[in-house]
C-alpha cells in the first residue's frame, strides 16, 4: 500500500530529513516514524514532565519547612 504526501511542508521535512541523513526518501520516513513509534510506547502511561516537576517542587517545599537536623545535633 502506497502512501501519497499531500502537505508540501512535509514532504519538504521528509526530504529535508533525506538529505542531511544520505538516506532515501523511504528509508527516511520508515526510521522517523519508527523512532517517534518507541518514544511514544517507551512514554505510555508515564506522569507528564510538568506534573513530575510540580511534584518535585511540592517535595522541596515539605523538606524545606522541616527542622534541619544534623549528626552533631542531639
Amino acid at each position: 500500500m502506497g502512501l501519497n504526501i499531500k502537505n508540501s511542508a512535509t514532504e519538504s521535512a521528509i526530504r529535508e530529513l533525506s538529505t542531511l541523513t544520505g538516506e532515501k526518501l523511504t528509508v527516511a520516513v520508515h526510521n522517523a516514524v519508527a523512532e517517534k513509534l518507541e518514544r511514544v510506547k517507551r512514554g505510555k502511561g508515564k506522569q507528564p514532565l510538568t506534573e513530575y516537576l510540580a511534584s518535585l517542587g511540592s517535595l522541596q517545599a515539605a523538606l524545606a519547612s522541616q527542622p534541619h537536623k544534623t549528626e552533631d545535633a542531639p
